[in-house]
């Protein structure tokens, strides 16, 4: 009997390998640096999934990362709709994480499989994780910033959404094979760079007050780097 090296779906899949190593070879000589910063983005909220590892959101937030982090691979791999996807589980996990931590009821009705969670809900302008109410309970300073990551988010998730659901108006112009799209490759850079900026300002904003002080250690470097310009972080790391 021959090896499964010899065999045609050794070979169809091997093929495809090769194809996507080609086009790793574009996406990082071409983008290098955007998909470099998507994936320092990632780290930095490892960091925070670390300061929250005896919390029962930090599976959750996880499972969200590890999707941000699959679909930069699948993005610099030629494979954007599956990447666009991937961005969409990264919101999803990530704003449910944090609206699990308020709300303990639904967070086990959804672990038992008996409640759904809800992106609308999550993102409502009156109650949602990134609404004034809930904002200033958690993170009484730049509650008027929430807005703008609100914004941001929910642009990332319809957008995404657009290439989940096959739309043809963005489906359409992407490579009808494994292939290399600057264009896409950009598209999807920039939508997943606000996703990821979005929930690290989340992150911070429901969890600063429970999983900090600051020190001058990554985390405070991380915070400087993505929000300098917000009057708390840099009185909270000494900055002038």
């Amino acid at each position: 009997m021959d090896s499964i090296e010899s065999t045609g779906i050794f070979k169809h899949f091997s093929n495809l390998v090769d194809l996507s190593s080609d086009v790793i070879r574009s996406s990082t000589s071409e983008c290098g640096t955007s998909l470099g910063a998507i994936l320092q983005i990632e780290a930095d909220i490892g960091l925070w999934e670390a300061r929250m590892v005896d919390r029962p959101e930090a599976g959750q937030l996880a499972d969200a990362r590890r999707e941000l982090g699959f679909a930069t691979y699948a993005a610099s791999c030629g494979l954007y709709r599956m990447a666009f996807g991937g961005v969409r589980t990264f919101l999803e996990l990530s704003f449910a994480a944090v609206y699990f931590s308020a709300n303990e009821l639904h967070r086990r009705q959804w672990v038992s499989d008996r409640r759904d969670f809800s992106w609308s809900e999550a993102l409502d302008e009156n109650s949602g994780v990134l609404s004034k109410s809930f904002m200033r309970e958690f993170f009484e300073h730049d509650v008027e910033e929430a807005a703008v990551y609100a914004a941001m988010s929910a642009k990332a998730y319809r957008h995404c959404s657009q290439f989940v659901h096959g739309k043809l108006a963005v489906t359409d112009s992407l490579p009808k094979d494994i292939s290399f799209s600057k264009v896409a490759l950009e598209d999807w850079v920039t939508t997943a760079r606000n996703a990821a900026q979005a929930v690290l300002f989340l992150l911070y904003g429901r969890f600063s007050a429970e999983l900090l002080p600051l020190d001058n250690g990554e985390l405070g470097a991380t915070l400087e780097q993505s929000f300098s310009h917000l009057k708390s972080v840099r009185s909270t790391l000494g900055l002038p």
